[in-house]
């Protein structure tokens, strides 16, 4: 009896030591596109008046630009958009794992009316 106790602690141990972890719950955050390094794949938005963050960008990170997905390299043209990062942390490092980048607005591209000379 003492032998099948040790023997199911022992079982019900190791099934524990090889669970895998439980995935870490992502967080959000907005602001606007400060810099992106792409040497050191890092992005730093500025949120909350003057506050600014920075994010480890890597292999499975979704760069979102409207609907359309971008390459992360687009994000140093970005400067001064809107963007709104999923991230989770590792331990002291905020991970971005989606980042959405606001798009254009249609104004900004349209061109300017043509207005009419009275007679």
């Amino acid at each position: 009896m003492k032998k099948l106790l040790i023997l199911v602690s022992i079982f019900a141990i190791s099934t524990a030591a090889f669970a895998a972890p439980a995935k870490a719950t992502p967080a959000h955050m907005s602001g606007t596109i400060q810099k992106y390094d792409p040497a050191t794949q890092t992005l730093t938005i500025k949120h909350d008046g003057s506050k600014e963050t920075t994010f480890q960008i890597n292999d499975k990170s979704n760069v979102m630009k409207g609907k359309t997905k971008a390459d992360a390299s687009s994000l140093a043209a970005s400067t001064g958009q809107s963007v709104k990062v999923e991230y989770v942390m590792d331990g002291a490092n905020r991970i971005a794992e989606r980042i959405d980048v606001a798009a254009a607005h249609a104004a900004a591209h349209a061109t300017p009316a043509k207005t009419m000379k009275k007679k």
